[in-house]
């Protein structure tokens, strides 16, 4: 009970990151687009920090798609197993993803050290942070994704069966 109640505020803070990033590119591109057409300026740090807001957004995204078992899979192979062997089978394939993820975490890390040891800082534009302020978002995502995997072979994270697209 206790691992449901931190999945669904887990849940509600994924969701909320990824509405921000969302209404955050929104706002920032509308903004520009309005100050550039109506003074003929372009802000110089407006594209790259959208395109950060972006890939943020499809990182929070993933972690949602991770939540609600919403990857693809092929539905096909799996169909034609019976209902234990399928059940067999998303255990085996959340364990290895959960592998994946965890790699994933660690070279993120190694990535972001990488470039705070290099001092990298966005090339073309003024963004007032380095790059690794930006790459965070590869590991803290792992490592979100790892602990929705955990959660979700612990019987915490069970979702719904998914409706096929047919």
């Amino acid at each position: 009970m206790m691992l449901k109640k931190v999945s669904d505020i887990l849940a509600r803070a994924e969701d909320g990151l990824a509405v921000l990033c969302l209404a955050g590119v929104f706002l920032l591109v509308t903004y520009e687009i309005t100050v550039r057409t109506l003074s003929g300026v372009s802000l110089p740090w407006s594209e790259e920090f959208s395109r950060v807001l972006l890939i943020m957004l499809v990182y929070f995204s993933a972690i949602g798609l991770t939540r609600r078992d919403g990857h693809i899979r092929v539905e096909f192979v799996v169909g034609l197993f019976g209902e234990r062997t399928q059940r067999r089978l998303g255990w085996f394939a959340d364990f290895l993803c959960l592998l994946f993820s965890l790699t994933a975490t660690w070279l993120g890390i190694i990535f972001v050290k990488e470039s705070i040891w290099f001092n990298l800082s966005f090339a073309h534009s003024n963004l007032p942070f380095p790059v690794w302020v930006a790459q965070t978002i590869v590991p803290i995502s792992f490592a979100l994704i790892s602990l929705r995997l955990v959660l979700r072979l612990l019987g915490a994270g069970k979702t719904p069966q998914r409706e096929s697209g047919e």
